[in-house]
Parts: structure tokens; C-alpha cells; sequence
């Protein structure tokens, strides 16, 4: 009906100008509203999902303590179809992971040498969160941080927004504004493994966590990958209760740094 009226306007030359100008007025009221009823529907939809966001553990970090090594409780034990793989489909999973990784965190492809480093700690027991903390704790990564560049608003409200809602954290916007690109990534990172490590071992607040925090993010950037573009948040549960703990991890840290790296 509106195709025909607008056909009909561009055909009364006297009150063209001046029609066109209202119906473009009406089109983008009517554009608004159909966004504000995408956002709304979504929002039923998570609000009717059996999946509820649990309540943030408190973060606390004992340097002392040996509680780092006690890995007990379901956590670190699920993953079974992943570990019942061979070594060769075990390797593909682990090469797809470090050439993410690289891309995410240092913004370039993995060198054949750090490929073949980074595999042989994987394949010798180490873990990816492991090898994600060499990185960044590494010269180069340290010399990007040197770097001075504009932290853009965008930036800043997704930080202050996600620490307040995902970490239980307030951050000073000044503070940000005034820091290291590279350094808030890493940072937030950082917090966000610790909380993961002080939600309760059984899983199920993590999974739910991490469903929430994954259409999150979902709703802020365009991932490639199909299951990160998903707004499922019983699909991100699903996922997260599927895969070993370490994988859980690596999907946290390469989202994070993918979508921080589109904000700034």
C-alpha cells in the first residue's frame, strides 16, 4: 500500500516536494520502531530463556594459596568427545587455536616457529591459557603497549559496561582514556580468567556465565565464525558444557580481544 502511495507522490509535481519530505519522515519513524521491536523481542527472548545469568562469584587471588592445583570437580573432567579424538584431529583443533589466537591477540598471522612451539606445549600437557599468557607477557606484546593510541568512546563503554555486568567491577573512564589500548585488553582478559577459575567447580553457573557473556558480545561485533554469531544463549550453555575447560577459556580470551580489537 505505502509502494503505491509513494509512487502516486512522485507523481504530483505541486505537492512533491513537501509529501516526499513527510514520507520520509513516516519511513524513518517506522524504521525506528521496527529496530525498537527487534531489540525488545530479543530481549523477551533472553528474559523467557531457562537460562539465568548466576550471581558473580568474588574474585580472589591468593598468591600463596595451592588451590591451583587441586583441579577437582566436573569441570575438569567433561570434554569427552574432544578427548576421545586421535592426535592428528586432536592437532588440527590445536593448530585452529594458536592461528586464532595470533590473529586475536597480536593482530598478525602465527610465524611456522611460534606454530610449531606453541603445538609441542599443547601436545606436552601445557594449556592454551598458558600459552596466551606467554604472549602477552612477551617482549613484542610489552612493545605494543608502549604504544600511545586514541581509546575511542565506543571502546570505554563496552569496558565499563561489561566489568560492571560480567566482573562485578567498576572502571574509571579516565583511567581508560588514558591507557594503552593493549593494555586494557589484556587486562580485562586477565580479570575475566580469574573469575572464571572462582566460579564454583560443578560448572553450571560457568556455563550460564558464559552463554550470556557470549551473546554479549554477539550483539556488539561480527564474528565469522557461525556459533560466535549466534544469540542462542542455550546454544552458547550447550557448547560450554561440551568442550574441556581449557576451551571455554580460549573461546573467552579470542572473543574478547576480537571484539576490543573492532571497538578500537
Amino acid at each position: 500500500m505505502w509502494k503505491i502511495l509513494f509512487i502516486s507522490l512522485l507523481f504530483n509535481s505541486q505537492a512533491h516536494a513537501l509529501d516526499l519530505n513527510k514520507y520520509i519522515q513516516v519511513l524513518k519513524k517506522q524504521t525506528l520502531e521496527l529496530l525498537g521491536m527487534n531489540k525488545k523481542q530479543e530481549q523477551e527472548k533472553i528474559e523467557q530463556s531457562s537460562v539465568k545469568m548466576p550471581e558473580l562469584p568474588q574474585i580472589v587471588i591468593n598468591r600463596t594459596s595451592t588451590d591451583v592445583y587441586n583441579k577437582t570437580g566436573h569441570i575438569y573432567e567433561q570434554g569427552y568427545s574432544f578427548n576421545q579424538l586421535s592426535l592428528e584431529d586432536k592437532r588440527k583443533y590445536r593448530v585452529g587455536f594458536l592461528e586464532e589466537l595470533y590473529l586475536a591477540v597480536m593482530e598478525t598471522r602465527v610465524k611456522d616457529e611460534e606454530l610449531i612451539q606453541g603445538l609441542n606445549v599443547l601436545e606436552q600437557g601445557g594449556s592454551r591459557e598458558g600459552v596466551y599468557r606467554s604472549l602477552v607477557m612477551g617482549a613484542d606484546y610489552m612493545s605494543l603497549e608502549n604504544f600511545k593510541e586514541p581509546i575511542k568512546e565506543e571502546l570505554v563503554k563496552f569496558v565499563m559496561n561489561y566489568g560492571r555486568t560480567y566482573l562485578g567491577l567498576e572502571y574509571n573512564s579516565a583511567q581508560l582514556y588514558s591507557a594503552s589500548i593493549w593494555t586494557i585488553k589484556k587486562l580485562l582478559v586477565e580479570k575475566t580468567l580469574e573469575l572464571i577459575d572462582s566460579f564454583p567447580t560443578d560448572g553450571e553457573d560457568l556455563y550460564a556465565w558464559y552463554a550470556y557473556m557470549s551473546v554479549e558480545c554477539a550483539n556488539k561485533t561480527t564474528y565469522s565464525n557461525k556459533l560466535r554469531k549466534s544469540k542462542s544463549l542455550e546454544r552458547h550453555q550447550a557448547w560450554a558444557k561440551d568442550v574441556p575447560f581449557q576451551q571455554i577459556k580460549s573461546e573467552v580470551i579470542i572473543k574478547l580481544h576480537l571484539l576490543m580489537n573492532q571497538l578500537s
